[in-house]
């Protein structure tokens, strides 16, 4: 059952001390939000935009060049 997953973007944000006994907790883990609640602590889930996108490769950027010119239109 897949209907309580949220899609997630970067950057996630925590106290210093709180993602730092995390990691120290479960160094190899890939997910900052998932370490840190199963550390005990927890995560606050706020709007985003879907607009903000993770720019990686070329493709990326050609996305966003064409995101930026229709915005300036």
């Amino acid at each position: 059952d897949r209907s309580g997953l949220v899609a997630t973007q970067t950057p996630q944000a925590f106290r210093s001390s709180v993602l730092r006994a995390a990691h120290e907790n479960s160094p190899e883990a890939t997910d900052d939000a998932a370490l840190v609640e199963a550390a005990g602590g927890s995560v606050v889930v706020v709007t985003g935009d879907a607009r903000n996108l993770k720019v990686t490769t070329l493709a990326d950027v050609a996305i966003v060049e064409a995101l930026l010119g229709e915005a300036s239109r």
